[in-house]
């Protein structure tokens, strides 16, 4: 048993258990889902045989089982319940089933089926050929003869549908059998409809030729109760008399049937109630032989069994069926065959053959009833006949082969009139030519054509020359005809030039091949000239020219093969319309050659001519170029080029490339390009080391064989780009080297291009790489400030970002930065404000240090960058103490031109001391935690502020420490530190970048700004301090805190916006 089907038969059949479980419910209380395991504690086995058997019941059972033992005795008590109803056990016991024998479940739940489903006993004849006759009667235009195959295109589903229905399914003996699912499907669903039958199994099932035959005969056996159902009120309403209740037991003795039979047909059994219940074997013998002659209708088991009590129902119930649309049988006499069409009573394969049956009268209305065949070599075809007229039938038959046929016309189990009538099919399409038509013939030649018959038929062969068939012709003659049985023998002759169609016939009609032409030709009247056919030499590689004369020996072209020692050449051919050939070839095989030359089958004067082939250019002249000859990526179409002065190496078959290694070759296809180079293309498929072998003849070509390494193909988006230069934090000083790393382990085989772009007035920058591991670094060194770009490229494609985008910002260069005005020259007076300007214009990225020495609180400095020009700084203060002051201004730790400058602030005589305003700090509004200050003051100079003051190179007079003391009574400096960021892309624009806390870089444009600068500085020394930016947050500067000295940072940068890359 396959598990194919073995699985259809478990689903069918634990689908009609739950069937049988659900009653009238639509679902069953119980529902057993697997027969192995549901059937272990006897509880559904036995609810199932209840609901089977109601109302008789198995008696006393546990009904809560929990241990084997409990279980076992359950299934026990199923089984001899089972015994108890007639149905015989086969090794089976309740073990099996506790241990879930599937194969044993499944031949208990059969039994249960033939017993209460199909209620077949097998008694007599058989279930399957019980359930075969009843389908057959219901169908019988389906020929049912299994319960498989049968069903799998649906259409007998769907007519077992309308049989029991008319009209719900009219069509379907016309429904395509190609579309078997459809109607299983179909058929299934008007059963659930109509009738109520579930579905056992699926529409798949069904239409599966591996199908499960019990699993069909059990879903089937669910018609039988609607049709039994109209057959039994087809009777009752036939014979009420009768008073029939049943379709087993009442028709016993035979008088029921003898009184159905002479209903059904009046008088052919009216003795019925003479007959005596007690003979029932007697009644049924004769009832049986009777119904069988005169209405054609047999029974399938014998009386004795039929007269049983315990006879099946499906075999009444078939049997009687047959009786609905039976029909008194007529003489067999009454009816002629005739055949119509039919000269010599043969007939033509693939021609219609014309059938005729005469009725006499008073036979018509039974003439349908006639069923007519053919019998063939092979195959037996029924043939339907149509009514012409009351008192004639007519039929065609079409001859698929031919042979000897038989027409049969049955009325009643006998042959008509003229039945069987016999016919011979002929097939002239099956008449073969053994060997080969000839083409061509020579003058005075014969040829013998053989012909085999014998699967043609029996017919006649006959020859016929022209387009209108003559029986004879001035160019070819036939001179015999033989029949040898099977096979003709035709023997034609040529008599004269010319050309001529000839047709072989089978009972006039033409054979396969024919008609074929025939050109009578004469190849003693053909030259062949030219220089090698002269001299018998030629040299490889170089074309041997000659030309053929055929004027005067006919149509025929003359055939030109020259070989070499194992060469074969084609020749160009060049006719020129008046009979004569110019033919070229180019051997390149040295040594003897030959030239057939042929007219027909028949070598002309000379032929064959003999050519010695004297060597040519070796394959030293041929050379092979480009970069497939040594490289090649996996997966990647691939080419070479191959140049030799020969332009017809291919057609010579001269060249040949190979592609070889130990593992694995790779196939290489030649193109030519006509004009000696030779395109060689492959596509490797595997990672590895190969041999390129180009040859010409059998010597490799220069550098042949050339070593291949196939390698992965580059991918430049899985290089990776990473390092300093792509930190967006970091900042890149002009002419300081920038490290970047370009890793390419999984790019594949490539070659990196790396190049850089500057501003267009910049110097060139410089690359440096280097490679390891298939890292490679990068140093890139910028001699110039500006926005560069850096392009990497990973054979020819860019890898992933590129191009890189770095901001290279000028070196500090203090020398460059310019501090003027009147605040830093002596004489300023206290009370007055002073001012000076400090231009960082081209002095590069850097932090401005402004250092003041003199008396603590003598004055503030406010400091804002000028409104049209971010790189000038304007500075002002008003101090109010004189004394000698300090002032040291450094870009990035080195002292600009003048610093330090050198001040000393005098007292207006005019100014009262007491109208000096003292000095109130500027009010912070930052965030503590962003502030980071120390006003730590001490009365005296530690050793740290007089080691600042000498490495500055500040110091203070004596005047300034006397003016100090007099102003305030204390002796210490004070000090200042502004820091200014330059931007490289920034010269004299308005675009100014700021760093504050809620954005790293933001810009604003200090044009157009009326009233107070952006910037402002503390009103003190060593207080917090901001300044405010329109459409901007805070920007911060560090208040810095030393031993003797306080400073402030501010940090300002800006930055030209990049212009596109073109």
């Amino acid at each position: 048993m396959s598990e194919k089907w073995k699985q259809t038969q478990e689903r069918t059949f634990t689908n009609w258990c739950n069937d049988r479980l659900r009653g009238h419910l639509k679902v069953p209380k119980n529902q057993i889902t697997s027969l192995a395991t549901d059937l272990k504690d006897g509880l559904l086995l036995i609810e199932l045989l209840e609901k089977l058997a109601a109302p008789k019941t198995v008696g006393k059972y546990n009904k809560t089982p929990k241990i084997k033992a409990q279980c076992v005795e359950n299934i026990a008590t199923a089984l001899r319940f089972v015994s108890e109803q007639g149905i015989k056990l086969v090794n089976i016991g309740p073990e099996d089933i506790y241990e879930g024998n599937l194969k044993l479940i499944l031949g208990l739940i059969w039994s249960l089926i033939l017993k209460y489903q199909i209620k077949s006993s097998g008694r007599g004849l058989s279930t399957k050929k019980a359930m075969l006759q009843w389908i057959n009667v219901l169908i019988g235009m389906y020929r049912i003869e299994n319960f498989s195959t049968d069903w799998n295109d649906g259409r007998a589903l769907c007519g077992l549908n309308d049989r029991l229905k008319p009209g719900v399914c009219p069509n379907h003996y016309s429904l395509s059998s190609s579309d078997g699912l459809a109607n299983c499907r179909l058929g299934m669903d008007l059963a659930e409809l109509h009738f109520s039958i579930p579905k056992l199994l699926t529409p798949e099932d069904l239409t599966s030729p591996e199908v499960d035959e019990l699993s069909i005969m059990t879903y089937l056996s669910y018609f039988f109760r609607p049709w039994n159902d109209q057959v039994l009120q087809w009777i009752q309403k036939t014979i009420p008399q009768n008073n029939i209740k049943n379709l087993t037991t009442d028709w016993n003795s035979g008088v029921n049937l003898g009184a159905l039979a002479d209903a059904c047909f009046p008088g052919i059994c009216s003795d019925w109630k003479k007959m005596d219940p007690t003979n029932a074997t007697q009644n049924l013998e004769r009832l049986f032989s009777l119904i069988d002659q005169r209405i054609g209708v047999q029974c399938p088991i014998s009386a004795a069994e039929f007269a049983d009590p315990k006879v099946d129902e499906i075999i009444v119930a078939t049997y009687l069926s047959g009786f609905k649309n039976a029909k008194l049988k007529a003489s067999p006499e009454e009816f002629t065959l005739r055949l119509t069409n039919l000269k010599n009573a043969t007939a033509f394969v693939q021609k219609p053959v014309k059938i005729e049956i005469d009725v006499n009268k008073g036979a018509s209305g039974l003439a349908s009833e006639i069923k007519a065949s053919v019998h063939g070599p092979t195959v037996d075809t029924p043939i339907v006949l149509a009514a012409k007229s009351d008192s004639m039938l007519e039929g065609t038959f079409l001859p698929a082969e031919p042979g000897e046929f038989e027409i049969f016309a049955i009325y009643a189990g006998h042959h008509i009139l003229g039945s069987p009538c016999s016919f011979n099919a002929i097939d002239p399409q099956k008449c073969q030519v053994l060997g080969r038509l000839p083409s061509a013939m020579q003058v005075g030649q014969t040829y013998t054509v053989t012909i085999s018959t014998h699967e043609a038929g029996p017919g006649e062969l006959s020859v016929a020359f022209g387009e209108s068939l003559k029986e004879s012709s001035v160019y070819v003659t036939v001179k015999s005809i033989e029949d040898k049985g099977e096979t003709h023998d035709i023997e034609l002759l040529a008599e004269t030039i010319g050309d001529e169609n000839i047709s072989i016939r089978w009972d006039e009609s033409n054979i396969p091949q024919t008609p074929f032409n025939v050109k009578v030709c004469d190849a003693n009247k053909v030259q062949a000239t030219g220089h090698a056919i002269m001299t018998g030499k030629g040299r490889a590689g170089e074309a041997i020219k000659f030309t053929v004369h055929t004027s005067g020996a006919g149509s025929l072209e003359p055939t030109i093969v020259p070989r070499g020692k194992s060469a074969m050449y084609k020749p160009e051919i060049s006719p020129d319309g008046k009979g004569n050939y110019m033919v070229s070839f180019v051997p390149w095989e040295v040594g003897n050659h030959s030239i057939e030359i042929m007219l027909g089958d028949q070598h002309i004067n000379g032929s064959p001519f003999s050519i010695a082939v004297d060597p040519s250019l070796d394959a030293d002249s041929c050379s092979a170029t480009g970069e497939g000859l040594s490289l090649a990526f996996c997966g990647r179409k691939t080419t070479f080029q191959i140049n030799s002065p020969d332009p017809n190496l291919l057609q010579k078959k001269r060249l040949t490339t190979t592609i070889t290694s130990p593992k694995q070759n790779i196939p290489v296809t030649l193109a030519d390009e006509m004009n000696g180079t030779y395109i060689a293309t492959y596509t490797p498929t595997v990672l590895g080391e190969y041999l390129v072998n180009v040859k010409m003849g059998e010597k490799h070509i220069n550098g042949s064989p050339f070593p291949l390494e196939v390698v992965l193909a580059p991918n430049a988006a899985k290089c990776r780009a990473y390092g300093p230069a792509l930190d967006p934090k970091a900042v890149h000083i002009a002419g300081n080297p920038i490290d970047l790393f370009i890793d390419t382990n999984q790019a594949g085989h490539g070659e990196l291009e790396v190049n850089a772009e500057g501003p267009k007035n910049a110097s060139a920058p410089k690359l440096f790489v280097a490679q390891t591991n298939e890292v490679y670094s990068l140093k890139f060194d910028a001699p110039d400030h500006g926005t560069y770009y850096i392009n990497a490229l990973w054979s020819g494609v860019a890898i992933p970002k590129s191009p890189f985008k770095i901001a290279v910002r000028s070196a500090p260069n203090a020398s460059l930065v310019k501090a003027y005005g009147p605040g830093l020259q002596s004489g300023v007076l206290s009370g007055e404000p002073a001012e000076f300007a400090i231009n960082t214009k081209g002095a590069g990225v850097g932090k401005m240090v402004i250092r003041v020495h003199g008396v603590k609180g003598a004055f503030r400095i406010e400091c804002a960058p000028d409104e049209s020009n971010p790189r000038l700084l304007k500075a002002s203060y008003n101090p109010q103490a004189s004394g000698d002051y300090t002032i040291s201004i450094r870009w990035s730790g080195a002292h600009i031109p003048g610093s330090p400058f050198q001040v000393y602030i005098r007292i207006d005589e005019d100014q009262d001391d007491e109208d000096i305003p003292e000095p109130s700090p500027l009010r912070s509004t930052m965030h503590p935690s962003k502030i980071s200050a120390h006003e730590n003051v001490k009365k005296t100079k530690t050793a740290k502020t007089v080691k600042e003051e000498e490495e500055s190179g500040v110091t203070e007079s004596e005047t300034s420490r006397k003016s100090r003391k007099m102003s305030t009574g204390q002796t210490y400096p004070a000090s200042k530190t502004i820091e200014v960021e330059d931007d490289p892309d920034v010269d004299d624009s308005d675009d100014v970048y700021l760093h504050s806390p809620s954005s790293p870089t933001q810009a604003f444009n200090t044009s157009g700004f009326n009233g107070t600068p952006a910037f402002k500085m503390p009103s003190r020394f060593g207080s917090p301090g901001i300044f405010a930016v329109p459409g901007t947050g805070p920007a911060m500067f560090a208040v810095q805190s030393k031993t003797t000295t306080t400073s402030k940072t501010t940090r300002v940068s800006s930055a030209k916006k990049p212009k596109p890359k073109m």
